[in-house]
């Protein structure tokens, strides 16, 4: 049985020790660094998308300016394929066109609204799915 004064040695050299603390430092610091970094990426890759979305719905609307006749499956098909990557098919197209708009009666104004249901990577920023909009406006001469 140890004597009362070989564990207080004992207990001072614990305290003293300093084997082990840096990666004990850094078992608790990590996760911390970890989330942010993740989390980072994340809110950088949804303005990554939002930016997208907003340039795809830019050329489908120049696209309807330039040929006003065209139907509006081949402007979604186009503003779809704007898309990068594999997010083109998972895109919503509504249209709305307003008649007589800029007080003439052989211009439509067309509304080109666009949606995308963006998930974060892990899921820690939400787990409901931000929806991203992007609206143009095309103004077509029947």
């Amino acid at each position: 049985m140890a004597t009362r004064h070989e564990r207080a040695g004992l207990l001072s050299r614990l305290i003293g020790a300093q084997q082990g603390v840096s990666i004990l430092e850094f078992a608790l610091v990590a996760p911390l660094l970890l989330t942010m970094t993740v989390g980072a990426i994340d809110v950088g890759r949804m303005f990554y998308v939002r930016q997208a979305l907003g340039y795809a719905t830019e050329e489908a609307a120049r696209y309807y300016m330039l040929n006003p006749s065209a139907a509006t499956t081949a402007v979604t098909s186009l503003l779809q394929s704007n898309m990068p990557g594999t997010l083109g098919p998972s895109v919503n197209v509504a249209y709305a066109d307003t008649a007589n708009c800029n007080s003439n009666s052989s211009v439509t104004c067309s509304t080109i609204t666009a949606t995308y249901s963006f998930s974060f990577f892990l899921g820690y920023l939400g787990t409901t799915p931000l929806s991203l909009r992007a609206t143009a406006r095309a103004v077509r001469l029947l």
